[in-house]
């Protein structure tokens, strides 16, 4: 029996067991809660701001002696005949179509009515929008940039600058996302040094350089022994399935490296008659 189009619209069909995929989104943003980790497709919203959704992948179910193989229509509850199963060419099963409600900020009650997103689909398929979200980014393992400094042990003199400097090169990582392949490479851009003399940090987009070409340093104004770290802020750019465009990570991550100890001491002037040896 074919669905009313209104409660077809209202509400799409349940999925079987272990298959339902929650979330909830804001603006362009989404985190999925459920059995498959990451996130989903994340179609309009303005960044920043914009309405709050919540989507679920859902499988199309048929009607009467309908299956998959043929035109499907959406079922009244509890009047389905199954669901509409369609394998991708590697044999895995396909993504369930997409929906999406628009939910209230404040109460988090829904408003309006589900709307259709996507018809679900293989990873190869060029309709299937995947979206690696900023909250997917900062959850993959970077590693944190890794301080040098110049002296190379650390010992320097109080009001000489301490030269410092890191590699600059991108990672690159591979991920899933609702059981698709991502390939994920983040880019350093931005340097936080922190020498650990309660100044604030040293805050540059340039990775610096080691002696004679240093670019990055700061001298410390008092003896003594410190804990110098650096905070690497990275940006994020994503491939799918191996192929097609790259496209921007809509958020950054951050790391922080292990504490590299520095040590300042004073030295003292003395006169002598004699040239040194």
């Amino acid at each position: 029996m074919p669905a009313d189009p209104a409660v077809a619209a209202e509400r799409p069909p349940e999925p079987p067991s272990g298959r339902q995929i929650g979330a909830t989104a804001s603006g362009d943003t989404v985190t999925i809660d459920g059995l498959q980790a990451a996130s989903a497709t994340v179609p309009g919203g303005t960044p920043g701001g914009g309405p709050s959704y919540h989507y679920v992948r859902r499988a199309q179910e048929f009607c009467g002696s309908v299956d998959g193989s043929g035109a499907v229509e959406l079922c009244v509850e509890g009047v389905a005949s199954g669901v509409v199963v369609r394998v991708c060419a590697d044999g895995s099963a396909a993504l369930d179509p997409l929906y999406r409600r628009e939910v209230d900020p404040v109460t988090g009650a829904f408003v309006g009515q589900w709307v259709q997103v996507d018809v679900g689909g293989c990873p190869e398929d060029p309709a299937t929008v995947v979206v690696l979200t900023a909250a997917d980014f900062r959850r993959l393992p970077l590693t944190a940039s890794a301080p040098r400094v110049q002296p190379a042990d650390g010992r320097g003199l109080v009001n000489m600058d301490l030269i410092v400097f890191t590699d600059p090169a991108p990672q690159v990582l591979s991920t899933t996302v609702l059981g698709v392949p991502v390939t994920v490479r983040a880019t350093p851009v931005s340097y936080a040094w922190d020498f650990g003399d309660g100044s604030e940090p040293l805050v540059t987009t340039d990775p610096g350089a080691p002696y004679p070409h240093q670019t990055v340093a700061r001298p410390y104004r008092a003896e003594g022994t410190y804990q110098l770290t650096l905070r690497t802020t990275w940006t994020g750019t994503y491939q799918v399935n191996g192929t097609g465009p790259w496209h921007t990570v809509a958020g950054a991550a951050t790391t922080t490296s292990t504490p590299v100890t520095t040590q300042a001491y004073t030295a003292t002037t003395t006169l002598v008659a004699d040239p040194l040896p």
